[in-house]
């Protein structure tokens, strides 16, 4: 698998984005995992062919997570693009995204040149999606917010969204390869967030190959990074990552 981070922030971040990354699997399926507001003109930046992109994973409905989504549409259908677009989410995505798009561009639903599928994907079993299985967990966060893990069949990914992990988030991640992961602070100071300690312990308990976190403060980031680095040079497996990041599994 290929990972690019597209953004590494939280809602506010001018400097890094937000939150979110770009999935390519062995079989070239290739997922975008959340799209807030800062998302699209990245994307765009990086990949330049609207008919790349085969799933939309969304994993809430916060704007740093979702208001990029009507204009990563729009600018598609500009681009003319012609195969059906899958978007994934919890039960009642596909209204939120209707209903986006109608706030932010009223009348251009109906001018869409490409499909929308959309596939409710909730804790459970997985789901076969192009070729792809996907497994949600809901975590600890202010708005319902699921975890998924993406396994293509060689390699397994976890992204956490926003919100702290549960025991049902470390029973999914067992082995996984990379878990990107909210870490918003170092200890649990705010309620529904992550932290570095708890993505620390869960990474340990899960055996998970290699933790990237992302989405902390912006403050704590910049006021903390001597901190953070010592953190990183004792745990060589858990990397900080910057808008731009590519790893390879």
């Amino acid at each position: 698998m290929d990972v690019f981070f597209i953004g590494v922030g939280e809602a506010c971040d001018a400097e890094h984005g937000n939150t979110s990354i770009h999935i390519t699997t062995a079989d070239q399926v290739r997922i975008l995992c959340d799209c807030g507001f800062s998302v699209p003109h990245t994307y765009f930046a990086n990949y330049h062919d609207p008919d790349l992109l085969d799933i939309l994973w969304l994993s809430h409905f916060h704007g740093d997570h979702f208001f990029g989504v009507p204009l990563l549409l729009l600018r598609f259908w500009e681009m003319r693009r012609t195969r059906p677009l899958i978007i994934t989410g919890q039960s009642g995505t596909e209204a939120k995204v209707f209903s986006a798009m109608d706030l932010a561009f009223p009348g251009f639903r109906a001018k869409l040149c490409y499909d929308l599928e959309f596939h409710d994907i909730e804790p459970g079993a997985g789901h076969q999606v192009a070729g792809v299985t996907l497994h949600s967990v809901q975590t600890d966060h202010s708005q319902r917010n699921l975890g998924i893990l993406v396994d293509d069949g060689y390699n397994k990914i976890y992204y956490s969204g926003d919100g702290r992990p549960t025991e049902e988030v470390t029973e999914l991640m067992q082995n996984s390869d990379l878990a990107v992961h909210e870490a918003f602070m170092l200890d649990e100071e705010v309620h529904h967030h992550g932290s570095i300690t708890g993505c620390l312990k869960l990474a340990e308990k899960s055996s998970v190959k290699k933790l990237a976190l992302v989405h902390l403060d912006r403050n704590f980031r910049r006021e903390s990074a001597s901190v953070i680095e010592e953190i990183l040079d004792a745990n060589p497996s858990v990397i900080l990552p910057v808008g731009g990041t590519r790893l390879t599994l």
